[in-house]
């Protein structure tokens, strides 16, 4: 993958997850009760949403001293060609191209007014075959091949209560690989929110 300045989603692993609910189940000398239920509940929260669903609970920002909690909805994404990145004049990006994510964010609670919330590094990309795309940030500038419609976050708007905002994250992915999902990350101690592209 090329080096881009981005910034990673941390993982954690889905192991060690799995083998404490399975020592939870042995504990309870084989009754599937209230463990079968809150497993099945564990299942289906797991379950990747589809594009276009809000998040099922809201995800607190922190910045400014404030906390804002906002509703996530990634929306689309928007593949484009090998050839848009040519004009970053980089041999690195050969074999590689660039994918948009759309992503909505309501200010949904919290202190308000929140000034400047950085919904954008929290998102992130996933590949088939499990591979991470690579935020790309551009310090000066854009690309012309950015659609008409994607527009960068506004770092240091104000928002109200019941605000919402649409903003468009690229990513450098490999050329011809599907992208599986639109992430988002719920700091170090968790897995991040899926929502499948279809």
């Amino acid at each position: 993958m090329p080096r881009t300045h981005a910034m990673p989603l941390r993982r954690t692993a889905l192991a060690a997850g799995a083998l404490l609910a399975a020592l939870s189940l042995t504990a309870c000398d084989g009754s599937t009760g209230s463990g079968s239920s809150d497993s099945s509940a564990k299942a289906k929260a797991d379950q990747p949403l589809k594009l276009g669903q809000p998040s099922p609970e809201t995800q607190e920002v922190q910045r400014y001293n404030k906390t804002g909690k906002f509703t996530i909805t990634p929306q689309k994404v928007v593949m484009g060609k090998p050839a848009d990145l040519d004009e970053l004049n980089d041999k690195k990006y050969k074999g590689y191209t660039l994918a948009w994510a759309y992503v909505n964010a309501k200010l949904a609670d919290g202190d308000t007014p929140f000034k400047g919330p950085m919904i954008a590094t929290n998102v992130g990309m996933q590949m088939e075959g499990g591979q991470q795309g690579t935020r790309l940030i551009l310090l000066m500038g854009g690309l012309s091949s950015r659609p008409a419609d994607c527009h960068d976050e506004d770092t240091e708007a104000t928002w109200k209560k019941g605000d919402d905002h649409t903003l468009c994250v690229p990513f450098v992915v490999p050329e011809g690989r599907k992208v599986a999902y639109v992430l988002y990350s719920k700091g170090f101690s968790a897995e991040p929110l899926k929502w499948a592209v279809e």
